[in-house]
């Protein structure tokens, strides 16, 4: 019985130090579960924006390839001349209803509305004949061949369902 009673608590204390060892692992495991999944949401927030961004460059793309004459474009608030389109890209102003239009996009939110981006076009000038490569260009009466090719700046927004904002800018060249 002496032996018994000579134990001052020392398998307690062990068993309580192992146990708050496993604790302090697990905690670390579950904070490294969280972190990953804050990075693959806001990873796949910024593939979603990036998309829209794209999906309304595409669209952008098809307004400008849908034009029969150079006259046809800028009767749109979001349709700028040379030199007349937003200066910052980045500022809010750039996106509001005056300088730049919505458009759904082909992709659903998870509540199965469709998302949406922002687009303005600004023409960008002329490009030279020795830049242009093999353009769909069309003989005129007299044997010459057109080469007059207008470029495109078109600038797109899109916004990931997180708040991810993403810009693309691209440039389309189209003969008239």
């Amino acid at each position: 019985m002496r032996r018994v009673n000579s134990q001052q608590g020392a398998v307690l204390m062990v068993s309580l130090i192992i146990l708050l060892v496993l604790t302090l692992i697990g905690i670390s495991g579950a904070r490294g579960v969280l972190m990953g999944e804050r990075m693959t949401s806001a990873s796949r927030d910024a593939k979603i924006a990036l998309e829209i961004a794209e999906s309304m460059s595409r669209l952008g793309e098809k307004e400008i390839a849908g034009l029969k004459k150079i006259n046809d474009f800028g009767g749109k608030n979001w349709q700028h001349d040379e030199g007349d389109g937003p200066v910052n890209i980045f500022a809010a102003e750039t996106w509001g209803n005056t300088n730049s239009v919505a458009m759904d996009v082909p992709m659903l939110d998870p509540d199965g509305n469709p998302l949406q981006g922002r687009m303005y076009i600004e023409r960008f000038g002329l490009a030279s004949s020795d830049s242009i490569g093999d353009v769909d260009q069309s003989e005129k009466p007299g044997g010459d061949i057109e080469t007059t090719v207008h470029v495109f700046k078109v600038v797109s927004r899109g916004v990931g369902i997180g708040g991810t904002e993403r810009i693309v800018v691209t440039l389309y060249g189209k003969a008239f």
